[in-house]
């Protein structure tokens, strides 16, 4: 490896980035010739500068960041159906995709473990003109998670989303959604469309059992119309690692789908994407079997 890119997020992993970009650079300098640093400042600056990356003679990318850096570091990458391994060191709240793919939570380890330099293919989800890897998500509770900001995260952690999430449950609101799923048609009322690329979902490991990060497959959890009562009998389905048994929630594997909303409504609807405000609908989803490399 002659050359490679660390991009790093100040924001994530309690300051302490610095430490782990000296001490990422000393685990690869057996490995690679040249460091580029990037640090972010703004939102889409990962992107990029991992585009940068896939445009030039860098041979690897790595980034230090949470799900949403990560996130737009792969934007950058599949934007020009880049083969660059991407590295991940989770500094983030949830860290999805680190734990999908099997790196471990702790950075330090997470580092160390990059020592052999293992490459796996892992596949992406495309969502209109974007890519994603983790999940995308529609709906009160989804979109309770837009709403939580740097510092509820920073002092909570993951317990921010969760708190949020609480709050939502209060929201009995439905969508009326028109589906077409490899094919298959219906409309139906929801009141939560996710969509993930793995079982991890808001850093629980259990949401969709079967599913994997190198399946070929997006997988489709649907929650329909049902009180809040209701939505808190069904929080331990989540936790079973198991099939479903309530038939308010349904799972389903696809390939590709389009979905939309039926009716005209006086406020715009966006997904979440990757744990961050997304796109409206439309949506035309993809999967893109094992696009991406990473190092495992």
């Amino acid at each position: 490896m002659t050359k490679a890119m660390i991009i790093v997020n100040p924001s994530s992993g309690a300051e302490e980035s610095e430490n782990y970009t000296e001490k990422l650079k000393k685990q690869l300098d057996a490995v690679a010739a040249e460091f580029v640093i990037k640090k972010t400042k703004k939102s889409g600056d990962a992107k990029e500068f991992a585009e940068e990356a896939a445009l030039n003679d860098y041979e690897a990318v790595f980034v230090l960041g949470g799900d949403g850096t990560v996130s737009e570091a792969v934007n950058g990458l599949m934007l020009h159906e880049s083969k660059l391994p991407l590295g991940i060191i989770p500094l983030g709240t949830v860290n999805n995709v680190a734990r999908a793919i099997g790196i471990p939570m702790n950075p330090e380890k997470a580092i160390d473990s990059l020592e052999q330099l293992t490459v796996q293919q892992i596949d992406v989800g495309k969502l209109n003109d974007r890519f994603f890897i983790s999940s995308t998500s529609v709906g009160p509770i989804p979109e309770s998670v837009q709403e939580v900001d740097v510092d509820m995260k920073t002092k909570f952690g993951v317990f921010a989303y969760l708190i949020e999430g609480i709050k939502a449950l209060r929201n009995d609101e439905t969508y009326t959604f028109e589906l077409d799923i490899d094919g298959e048609k219906w409309t139906a009322e929801y009141s939560m469309l996710l969509i993930a690329m793995s079982n991890f979902v808001g850093g629980v490991g259990t949401i969709i059992p079967e599913a994997a990060i190198d399946d070929g497959l997006i997988h489709l959890v649907t929650l329909k119309e049902t009180t809040a009562k209701e939505k808190l009998s069904l929080v331990p389905e989540l936790f079973q690692n198991k099939e479903y048994t309530k038939d308010q929630l349904e799972h389903r594997s696809f390939k590709k789908a389009r979905i939309r909303l039926v009716e005209d409504i006086d406020k715009e609807i966006n997904c979440t994407v990757d744990g961050d405000k997304g796109q409206t609908f439309p949506l035309e989803i993809e999967v893109l079997p094992q696009a991406l490399s990473v190092f495992a």
